[in-house]
């Protein structure tokens, strides 16, 4: 899809850019394409009910990799997994209003791994990023998952 691109909170992914990880900017949050057999991991998240990219804020003293290492693992239980940053994602968010940078990593599972619930998640599914995002997807993450993935 053609960016910018808004979900139904209002919420617009400005950008999706290729740049090297050292050259990474200041990211508030960091984001995980884990896939296998041509599937991207997405999640059901319980707060905003939408399936996603398991991902969230970085912490203090936090890389945007390590970020993303430990939010994959208390998403999914997910550990030790091979990360490759794959892209900067740039967005415009309303709630508070604020532009904010994502680091994105891509993880390639050369099996279907065993998951674990946390209590942010209420479920998993594969999804191929070659097929049209359901309604009850968020649009934002499907469109990073489809660049970062294909």
């Amino acid at each position: 899809m053609a960016l910018p691109l808004r979900d139904r909170a209002g919420n617009v992914l400005l950008d999706v850019r290729r740049v090297a990880e050292s050259e990474l900017p200041a990211v508030a949050a960091a984001l995980v394409v884990a896939g296998h057999a041509g599937a991207v991991l997405m999640m059901l998240d319980a707060r905003r009910g939408q399936w996603e990219l398991p991902g969230g804020m970085r912490e203090p003293g936090e890389t945007a990799r390590e970020t993303a290492a430990r939010e994959l693992a208390e998403e999914t239980g997910l550990r030790g997994v091979v990360l490759t940053f794959a892209a900067v994602a740039e967005f415009d968010l309303v709630d508070p209003a604020r532009r904010e940078l994502l680091a994105v990593y891509r993880a390639e599972l050369a099996t279907a791994p065993r998951l674990a619930l946390s209590e942010e998640g209420l479920g998993f599914r594969w999804w191929s990023p070659r097929e049209p995002a359901g309604p009850d997807m968020s649009p934002l993450d499907a469109e990073i998952a489809a660049r970062v993935w294909t």
